[in-house]
């Protein structure tokens, strides 16, 4: 039986997986964790007796926190939970190290209906037990990315992008008097995001396949022809 330990269990995304072990596990005594307020050599301690480690630190200090336990993490799976995952794999420092990938794709507390949960990995790198233990401690559905560039590519459009355009719609719409249903919807996915972390969503808007796609975004809008864009999603099929 697998030791887990979760680093920055404080925070939504470690708190979420600390509770989806301890509502999986036949015996709390194989989780660990650990967050600001535990001393390094309690840390040390809990990663040293662990089997998967479940790396929920800010994207920012992700590659800082291995290379600084990097001695300890040689023999350990480490899940990282990053939104975007090149970086990760092309940092030269972290190459004989077993990192693998995983990305929640929802904020937990503000996605309590279960059909609106998926969680992505990469192929190839879990066993079918822990493809399990993920589906059962997120609660979600599996999506399956090929790797890194895979992962990144798609978030440029479903995270940065969608982020970008949606923030500015809200600030479009912030001074309109009244509100049709659809910009109700916009002002509270708006809001949403506001309410989420701003260096997060600071590095998101860094994914380096963001520009192609806000050109292209561009050249839609001034192409625009709402007969033609009609026909061509069979909208009214």
């Amino acid at each position: 039986m697998n030791k887990f330990y979760v680093s920055g269990y404080r925070g939504e995304i470690g708190s979420f997986i600390l509770s989806g072990l301890l509502r999986i596990m036949p015996k709390a005594l194989d989780i660990f964790c650990s967050d600001i307020n535990e001393n390094e050599e309690e840390v040390r301690e809990r990663i040293e007796i662990s089997d998967v480690i479940f790396l929920c630190v800010p994207m920012d200090i992700t590659i800082d926190w291995i290379l600084k336990y990097k001695e300890l993490l040689k023999d350990k799976i480490i899940i990282e939970q990053c939104s975007s995952k090149e970086w990760v794999y092309n940092d030269d420092r972290t190459k004989d190290l077993d990192i693998r990938s995983m990305h929640i794709l929802f904020r937990p507390s503000q996605t309590p209906d279960l059909k609106d949960r998926k969680v992505g990995i990469f192929e190839g790198q879990f066993d079918g037990e822990m493809v399990k233990n993920i589906a059962e401690i997120t609660q979600a559905e599996i999506v399956w990315y090929k790797d890194a560039v895979d992962h990144d590519k798609e978030m440029a459009i479903q995270q940065a992008l969608v982020h970008r355009t949606l923030l500015l719609l809200g600030n479009a719409l912030k001074d309109c008097n009244g509100s049709t249903y659809i910009s109700k919807k916009v002002l509270e996915l708006t809001k949403r995001i506001k309410n989420g972390d701003l260096g997060l969503y600071k590095l998101i808007q860094e994914n380096k396949y963001l520009p192609e796609h806000l050109e292209n975004l561009r050249k839609r809008f001034d192409e625009f022809e709402i007969e033609r864009y009609w026909k061509s999603n069979n909208t009214h099929k």
